[in-house]
């Protein structure tokens, strides 16, 4: 049994016996348990001899002994074999991986053995972790090998490092490079390739103690001069792909070649060089022949677009052009993704330019630019990846393309042409306000055809950089279906409002919803006229129905021309006045005669004919009732038209055939005649009327989509007032900014609704200080500072 108390010991005696043990131990030669539990006794008894400890002393012999065993070591490794050879069969990394074998696994019993000299001697003087990362004034100065800080196991390593690596640098090096190069091109036999793995992790293994830099030997002696002698090869054979001047070939080996390398670091190497591989590949193979890439985009980007048949090879040669750019950062992928910028931007121009019918202009407009993005968003997914920049180029030349201007300074037609195109999907179609019943399935389709059109005409709004001009189009449009009831659908309608209040927020479509609100309640006010007039017990002899619109949320301005309503109109007028004025006080009344329809019925004709036609119109036609003919003078006179307002509604009536004339029906002197013998093939018979040249508001015909409307005015007025009020918001919260960054934000805030000049904010930021809104800090010249 062994003793725990300290005693004398005799060092030489005891180190005698102990030094045969550590020989046989790191020689792998059997040591029997019971001399193992004696020679553990041993360390222990000179760790804890007394009078003084003789653990120092042990550990320097046992330094010294390891130091000849490895010296030993070297020369078995070395042989006969001549060290400036770079030949990795001659035997030397065979004779060096056996006896790293043998020594790293000998060393590691021997750590065992002296466990209690590790614990109780060595940890005590070594520096922590912590002192070696961050420094200490203790242990600051103490250098990474002190071996009076290594435990045996570590000390052994070491020495190895020292006496037998050191010596044989350049071998070793060359020869695992050689390897490395040999098993590029031809795959070794398996015991080849794990002698060439095991020689090459045993560097990492050597210093997998230290804290700092474990990898610092691993990268001297193998990574760097592999990395050196890879970028060599690699440059040549890229030079040699590239000499033939076919790029498809030199892409496809450069990729084939990367994925051979990246194998090749993985089987041999540390994993922690997987990136410095593929840098090493991609600097020598792609980056010093970027110019060359370059040189090809446009081309190959014009051909994958194409229909011809080398469309997918064209395809794959993109592919392959973007996994050997895309890892070298967004300047070597810029070129690429310019060309795609340019070429998207092209197509999406030719197709707008395309031969097509002047009245479909709205319907061409949008399906191009659906045509543009989806061929492009599917080739960027299928070729790129889908890649953000990519993407990005995409919805740039949509914008460019959607925003163009057909000429100098005119305004872009986009927000004209998709407000035409969503009025002529949320109108209703050709073929009359009834239809229940049978065919109810093929209008369940149409109209879940017209809400795909609907939601991928947001795709397009969202590239439309004049929104405020869309809203003004798309505002005028919808207050023509909703007062002529000319909406297909209201649920489409009303679908149709979230989507443009998702894409540009709820003050966007503001005055949109006033409008459904304004439908709705007019709705319900005439079912309380008419309960009113049934309970005071009012005859009116005529169908009234009375839309009240609040004059801020529809786009009803424009003169309006004077109109003394017929007498049929004239009584159920003054009741609903009366009636409103009760139940709403201190509003006022304007009725929009040029927006009113009516409907008649002839009793003259040998059928009977419904005719629907402005209020003008039918005041036109009730001077008939009593006489046949009349003068024009008289009848523009009763009906208070002036020249221009009487043309536009008397002249639709002559070519109707309801009205003949004698002589020009613009003139005072001609004479208006009932046409008793009209015929018409419908019964139903619809009268149009041009809108005034200078109206601004809806039209009365119930037309309007097709041919070109005029822009709605005011929009610089309004985009003046917004810009004015942003740059009060802002200098409000601000209180001081410059110039430069009050302008970004502006431009920020007002992106959503359409894209403010420089020139026009610096007008407005003019107008605000004259109003004594904004002033500029005193000193400078491009800060402001609000006026509270």
């Amino acid at each position: 049994m062994m003793s725990l108390k300290p005693r004398n010991v005799d060092f030489q005696e005891t180190w005698a016996n102990l030094k045969e043990t550590v020989a046989g131990v790191v020689g792998l030669r059997a040591v029997e348990r019971a001399v193992w539990n004696t020679r553990f006794s041993d360390v222990y008894a000179l760790c804890v001899a007394h009078p003084e400890p003789l653990a120092d002393r042990l550990y320097d012999e046992t330094r010294i002994f390891l130091e000849e065993h490895v010296a030993g070591l070297l020369q078995r490794v070395r042989g006969n074999t001549p060290l400036e050879s770079n030949d990795h069969t001659d035997g030397l990394l065979a004779r060096y991986v056996s006896a790293w074998g043998e020594y790293s696994q000998g060393v590691a019993y021997l750590n065992s053995l002296y466990s209690y000299l590790n614990l109780q001697h060595v940890k005590r003087q070594k520096v922590s972790d912590a002192e070696i990362i961050y420094g200490s004034a203790a242990t600051v100065s103490c250098p990474e090998h002190d071996s009076r800080q290594l435990e045996v196991g570590e000390l052994g390593l070491v020495i190895w490092e020292r006496v037998l690596i050191r010596p044989l640098w350049g071998a070793l090096s060359g020869r695992l490079v050689s390897g490395l190069a040999a098993a590029r091109h031809t795959d070794p036999d398996p015991a080849n390739a794990d002698l060439l793995r095991q020689a090459i992790h045993s560097t990492v293994h050597v210093q997998s103690f230290r804290v700092r830099q474990p990898l610092a030997l691993y990268q001297s002696l193998v990574l760097e001069p592999y990395l050196a002698a890879a970028g060599e090869h690699h440059a040549r054979q890229a030079a040699e792909l590239l000499s033939d001047g076919d790029i498809s070939h030199y892409m496809r080996h450069v990729l084939d070649g990367l994925e051979r390398e990246i194998a090749l670091g993985n089987r041999f190497l540390h994993s922690s060089s997987a990136e410095s591989v593929r840098s090493c590949y991609e600097r020598a193979a792609v980056s010093a022949h970027l110019p060359a890439l370059h040189a090809h985009t446009e081309r190959l980007l014009k051909e994958a677009c194409d229909t011809g048949p080398n469309v997918e090879q064209r395809r794959c040669d993109l592919r392959r052009m973007y996994a050997l750019v895309r890892p070298l950062g967004a300047a070597a992928l810029r070129p690429l993704v310019d060309a795609a910028l340019a070429q998207a931007t092209r197509d999406g121009r030719a197709l707008l330019l395309a031969p097509h019918n002047r009245d479909e202009a709205h319907t061409h407009f949008v399906h191009a630019m659906l045509s543009l993005h989806g061929k492009y968003s599917k080739l960027f997914t299928d070729v790129f990846n889908g890649a953000q920049a990519f993407m990005g180029a995409l919805d740039k030349a949509c914008s460019a393309v959607v925003n163009s201007r057909p000429s100098g300074e005119q305004p872009a037609r986009a927000p004209e042409l998709l407000a035409r195109y969503c009025d002529c999907l949320l109108r209703r179609r050709g073929g009359g306000g009834g239809g229940g019943g049978a065919g109810g399935a093929g209008g369940g389709a149409a109209e879940a055809d017209a809400d795909d059109k609907l939601a991928a005409a947001i795709l397009v709004f969202k590239y439309v950089d004049d929104k405020d001009v869309f809203q003004k189009y798309y505002a005028r449009a919808l207050a023509r279906r909703l007062i002529h009831q000319l909406s297909a659908s209201m649920e489409q309608e009303e679908a149709m409002i979230n989507r443009l209040k998702a894409a540009c927020g709820y003050e966007f479509t503001n005055k949109l919803h006033r409008m459904f609100t304004d439908v709705a309640v007019s709705a319900d006010l005439n079912a309380k006229f008419q309960q009113h007039l049934r309970d005071n017990n009012l005859q009116t002899n005529t169908g009234f129905f009375i839309q009240v619109l609040q004059a801020g949320a529809w786009p009803l301005g424009g003169a309006m021309a004077p109109l003394a309503p017929p007498a049929a109109l004239e009584r159920p007028a003054r009741l609903f006045e009366a009636f409103y004025r009760a139940a709403f006080s201190g509003r006022r009344l304007a009725w929009l005669h040029h927006l009113c329809t009516g409907e008649l019925r002839t009793r003259y004709t040998h059928r009977l004919y419904h005719i629907s036609a402005t209020t003008p119109q039918c005041a036109l036609l009730l001077c008939f009732e009593n006489v046949d003919s009349s003068p024009v003078r008289e009848l523009r006179e009763s009906l208070q038209l002036t020249g221009e307002a009487w043309s536009r509604h008397a002249r639709p009536l002559v070519d109707a055939g309801l009205l003949t004339v004698e002589g020009d029906v613009d003139a005072d002197e001609a004479t208006l005649t009932l046409n008793l013998a009209f015929t018409c093939k419908r019964t139903k018979v619809r009268l149009t009327c041009a809108n005034a040249p200078n109206q601004q508001g809806t039209g009365t015909g119930g037309g309007g989509a097709g041919g070109e409307e005029a822009p709605p005015a005011h929009c610089d007025d309004d985009r003046k007032m917004y810009l004015q009020a942003a740059l009060v918001r802002i200098m409000k919260q601000r209180k001081v900014l410059r110039h430069t960054e009050l302008i970004q934000e502006v431009v920020s805030q007002a992106r959503g609704s359409f894209a403010p000049s420089v020139a026009m904010i610096k007008k407005c930021i003019e107008a605000l200080i004259d109003k004594q809104y904004l002033e500029r800090a005193p000193g400078t010249l491009d800060t402001y500072s609000y006026v509270a």
